[in-house]
């Protein structure tokens, strides 16, 4: 009776475990172009049960050849979504808070300035994922966070304008850096440069990315591959708080 028992707790824990992986799993690519391509190969797997069960030889044969192919084809193409994914699994460091909040206040009063004076600025918090090999393609500083030196640095025709600055540990690690576009066939691909690396880098970190939009003087951030709404100054030290210090 003993034996059975154990037996049964251990088909459910098998079964609850085998669940929370599946769950986890689509959790991981929920949002993402992945989920389609997921449904497709679902479906795929099915017509291959289906002709292995009716043994229908021709279309057995056809889908056995199709499926390692197919395989390394859809690692090549969703590269960066399996690295976010993984990325995401492996997230077990304690987090190192990204900026003080007089820094979050400093970023915060920068972006509103250089809002007014339509200047573009793309800004990167680093929180649990290294954002170190960003900074590598930019202009390493190490500099303490003020408005002023925020507003310097994007200034227009100031030498580190282009590309993203990146915080780490309330310090501005490095500026001019390039971060990765979002997909151009994306759903925000009407959107400039800064925007669609803002939303790249989110995509594959868990950095909080702020954008200024040289077109309107508008203030927007992006998360997990999303970009938020227009944002007030109050709006965006809100939402800076909230994110950081979750």
């Amino acid at each position: 009776m003993t034996v059975l028992l154990t037996s049964s707790l251990k088909d459910l824990l098998d079964i609850v475990l085998v669940a929370t992986l599946f769950y986890q799993g689509y959790m991981l690519l929920s949002g993402t172009r992945a989920v389609n391509v997921l449904r497709g190969v679902l479906v795929f797997v099915l017509a291959w049960a289906v002709s292995n069960f009716l043994q229908l030889t021709a279309l057995n044969s056809l889908l056995g050849r199709i499926a390692p192919v197919g395989l390394f084809a859809l690692v090549v193409v969703f590269q960066p979504e399996l690295r976010a994914a993984l990325e995401q699994i492996g997230r077990t460091r304690v987090r190192d808070v990204g900026a003080s909040g007089a820094a979050l206040q400093d970023i915060s009063r920068a972006m509103e300035r250089m809002a007014e004076r339509k200047t573009g600025a793309l800004i990167a918090i680093e929180r649990r994922t290294p954002l170190g090999e960003y900074a590598a393609t930019g202009v390493k500083l190490d500099a303490q966070i003020s408005a002023p030196f925020i507003e310097a640095l994007f200034a227009r025709n100031a030498p580190l304008h282009d590309g993203g600055m990146i915080v780490q540990s309330g310090r501005v690690l490095a500026a001019a850096c390039l971060f990765p576009l979002q997909a151009s066939d994306g759903i925000y691909r009407r959107y400039g440069t800064r925007h669609r690396a803002a939303i790249g880098l989110s995509e594959l970190t868990d950095a909080v990315v702020l954008v200024v939009s040289e077109e309107r003087g508008s203030i927007r951030l992006a998360t997990g591959g999303r970009l938020s709404a227009d944002l007030t100054g109050a709006e965006l030290r809100d939402r800076l708080r909230e994110l950081v210090y979750e």
